[in-house]
């Protein structure tokens, strides 16, 4: 089903989209009608998908090979979006390093933080600012339900995402009579390429998996119309049951647990890297 998307503008812009939700956000937009600017690191994959999108759906696609853990990423991107109408951004680029807090280096840490944060911070900066001038205008931000509250051997992964979500929240407010709608998708467990980490087994709990396709289709659908999206009933159900509920700190201490589950016992043991 259209959303009318084209009323933000005639593109987008898809960091991360090379797989998983970006891929599956991308496919989505074009189903819409918009063109698209899609990027991500791994060139052949996004060659492959804009084959596919101007085949089947008939719009132009732009790939931009590009690492936004860089501090020239969004330049770049800036760049490769200068000419065209661009209405709706979409900040999904994201990384994560499961396990012991201490066991990635602190440069490896810090890149997790300058992907899945100062990226997207100058992503909404420096698009959204175009876009509250212009007065319409778009942007979707990809956060996690770890976001909720503090989880060991996912502590940085989650603090970032509680960040972005809380970024996004507060700019949907301030943005709205400007004609800038601003969300953030929260998935739960979603089956893409970043649950087969290395040292991660989410096959050892229930859980009710979603695809990156309901992820992106929930996404879009929610746009305009709330600033958390949370894909999945019982997703929503159980966000709120430990945020309302249960309260923090039940919270973290079940997801905590779940974690350490799931998580190889080698990873569980931090030593400075």
């Amino acid at each position: 089903m259209r959303q009318n998307l084209q009323r933000y503008g005639s593109w987008a812009l898809v960091t991360g989209a090379s797989s998983g939700i970006g891929a599956a956000m991308a496919r989505r937009l074009a189903d819409d009608g918009l063109n698209l600017v899609v990027a991500a690191r791994r060139l052949d994959r996004l060659t492959d998908l804009a084959d596919e999108l101007r085949s089947t759906r008939g719009i132009e696609v732009r790939p931009v090979q590009v690492d936004l853990s860089t501090a020239d990423g969004v330049d770049l991107l800036d760049k490769a979006t200068a000419d065209v109408d661009l209405g709706l951004v979409v900040a999904n680029a994201g990384a994560a390093h499961p396990g012991a807090f201490l066991r990635a280096s602190l440069d490896d840490q810090l890149d997790v933080l300058r992907l899945n944060v100062t990226t997207p911070l100058e992503m909404v900066h420096r698009f959204g600012g175009s876009m509250v001038a212009r007065g319409r205008g778009a942007v979707i931000v990809t956060g996690s339900t770890s976001a909720f509250a503090g989880t060991a051997m996912l502590a940085n992964y989650a603090a970032t995402k509680a960040f972005v979500g809380t970024l996004a929240e507060g700019l949907h407010r301030e943005w709205a009579d400007a004609g800038v709608d601003v969300a953030v998708v929260h998935p739960g467990p979603t089956r893409t390429e970043m649950v087969d980490m290395e040292g991660v087994d989410f096959g050892a709990v229930p859980v009710a998996w979603m695809t990156a396709e309901q992820v992106a289709d929930a996404a879009v659908k929610g746009l305009g119309r709330r600033a958390v999206i949370i894909p999945g009933v019982v997703n929503r159900i159980q966000t709120f049951v430990f945020t309302r509920l249960l309260g923090r700190r039940a919270a973290s201490a079940i997801w905590s647990a779940l974690m350490g589950r799931v998580t190889d016992p080698s990873y569980q043991v931090g030593v400075p890297a």
